[in-house]
């Protein structure tokens, strides 16, 4: 009995580094939860009264793996899921379920080490992806979405800059510091042939360049819409929108600048007129002091085709990392809306939104990563 016992144990610690050689999974998340002082409701007077809250911003749990197929052709694949803290099915927040509205990138795709990567499934679009590192506030109140690829009459971050299912996405290598991304989005799969809803689709396609201190980017994305809020994107019958930007970002030492400037134009006015489409135009700034980065960020959204539709963005802010893990912020943000806008945050954002309704808010929370 004891021979066998001892034949069992020796069997099981030599299987157990096989088994975790072969494992492909890596567990992954991040935790972000603030608390905040915020502006809140609105009414046609305009009148407004402030609101603590506790707040969370993004906070997701992702597995991800490879599988080396040889001759350097992978499989690859992403499953992350956003979830919320501070609420719960009950309360008609949605507290975070696992797929719907709170899936975020998840994939599966061949990767090459020649030829580049595809990933089919649910994905930012290259048209999002090429500018997100200038945003120094991403996933707080401050998330420059509240301004940039948003509209004013759609909501914050609900006309480009998006997330999409129906996906397929194709990133090249990188060829000494250049390197590009494209991505077609299909329409309702629930359409039938001869239906309107069949010619739903939409395409994004980015180009950046990295080489030491700077960062250059460029994109392009267009939605066609079939019918009515059909397919991943939602806009008028029959009508188009698209945008263009040129992103920067530059580091002096301890000092990163970056700048952005993005138009958007669509037909999805009366006999065509261009509805949503303006002019944005974005600045950002970092100082990095140790464990403290002083952070600015400055966003300025041009009037549609309506006078005095356009809003500006002003935040600031600090980190302090206690390590590479572990950060804890404080950040002010304020949106001034013109007459005719109705900007809102992106994260956090906020009720009884009306035209002409300053909003702003402190922020003060703690990041985890693992």
């Amino acid at each position: 009995m004891n021979k066998k016992l001892i034949a069992i144990a020796i069997a099981a610690a030599v299987s157990a580094p096989a088994m975790a050689a072969t494992s492909n999974v890596e567990i992954y998340g991040l935790m972000n939860v603030a608390v905040d002082s915020v502006t809140n409701g609105g009414n046609a007077a305009g009148d407004t009264h402030r609101v603590g809250r506790v707040n969370d911003y993004v906070s997701r749990i992702g597995f991800k793996g490879a599988e080396d197929l040889g001759n350097g052709l992978s499989a690859v694949w992403q499953i992350e899921n956003q979830i919320s803290t501070d609420s719960s099915t009950s309360d008609g927040k949605g507290g975070g379920a696992l797929g719907g509205g709170d899936l975020r990138n998840t994939f599966v795709g061949l990767k090459s080490k020649d030829m580049g990567e595809v990933r089919l499934g649910r994905h930012d679009t290259p048209y999002k992806m090429a500018t997100g590192r200038l945003d120094q506030f991403a996933d707080t109140m401050a998330d420059y979405n509240g301004l940039v690829g948003a509209a004013s009459a759609k909501g914050a971050s609900n006309y480009f800059d998006q997330r999409a299912s129906n996906t397929a996405v194709y990133l090249t290598p990188n060829f000494s510091g250049f390197s590009a991304a494209a991505s077609y989005v299909f329409g309702a799969e629930s359409a039938t042939t001869g239906s309107a809803d069949s010619s739903a689709n939409a395409y994004s396609l980015a180009a950046m360049y990295e080489a030491g201190p700077l960062y250059l980017t460029a994109a392009y994305e267009k939605h066609n819409f079939g019918s009515a809020n059909v397919g991943t994107f939602a806009g008028a019958a029959n009508t188009d929108a698209k945008a263009w930007k040129l992103g920067a970002a530059y580091s002096i030492m301890d000092f990163t600048l970056a700048a952005m400037y993005e138009k958007t134009d669509d037909n999805q006015g009366a006999l065509g007129a261009n509805l949503y489409g303006h002019k944005t135009w974005f600045l950002s700034g970092k100082y990095q002091m140790g464990a403290i980065a002083l952070k600015a960020q400055y966003a300025n959204a041009g009037s549609t085709d309506v006078a005095d539709s356009g809003a500006k963005q002003y935040s600031v802010g600090a980190d302090y990392g206690f390590s590479k893990r572990t950060t804890v912020y404080a950040l002010y943000t304020k949106i001034n809306n013109d007459l005719n806008a109705a900007y809102n945050f992106k994260e956090g954002s906020v009720a009884g939104m009306v035209n002409n309704l300053d909003i702003d808010g402190v922020s003060v929370g703690i990041k985890h990563a693992f």
